[in-house]
């Protein structure tokens, strides 16, 4: 049997939640089983996710007309804790004109602006957009949307990458 740091046979990935593991069942004679990584946060109360979303140059040109889901509605009876948004601005060889903010919402909840100095920045330039203050109500499935009002620039090609920290919260007895 090849060993487990055998990377020939065992290749090394960046695992994902819905990935598998295997381990020994101590309730069932030590029976060899499978479980997700998933399943393994929530036992452990780690069910912080962290994900990166790339809104490229062509939605960044057209985003005064149509919105930019970063996550996705988690459903009937769910509601997205969001703790953390950063933003990085990856600017190409032709700097944006923004005229306005970019907001990050849910809803009725403004979770943050993304400022036209980051938006219009000539260089690599990260920001903090939210830090999880604030008291208003969380709207239930409702999906992170990024817009912006105003008119879109006139010129830009870089890149914003959205970092987000959240949770997905059920709305039951368990909450």
């Amino acid at each position: 049997m090849a060993k487990i740091s055998n990377t020939g046979i065992y290749p090394n990935i960046d695992p994902v939640l819905a990935d598998y593991f295997i381990l020994t069942d101590g309730s069932d004679d030590l029976a060899t089983k499978t479980c997700t990584l998933t399943a393994l946060q929530k036992l452990f109360n780690l069910d912080v996710t962290s994900t990166t979303v790339t809104v490229s140059s062509i939605l960044l040109n057209v985003l005064a007309t149509q919105d930019f889901e970063l996550l996705a509605a988690p459903g009937s009876g769910y509601v997205l804790d969001i703790q953390k948004i950063i933003v990085f601005m990856n600017p190409g060889s032709i700097v944006y004109d923004f005229d306005s903010v970019g907001t990050i919402d849910m809803g009725s909840l403004a979770t943050g602006d993304i400022t036209t100095a980051t938006l219009n920045s000539a260089t690599d330039y990260v920001a903090s957009v939210y830090n999880g203050t604030g008291g208003a109500q969380i709207p239930e499935n409702t999906a992170l949307i990024l817009s912006k009002a105003g008119g879109d620039p006139t010129q830009g090609n870089g890149v914003l990458y959205v970092n987000i920290t959240y949770r997905t919260l059920k709305l039951d007895s368990t909450f």
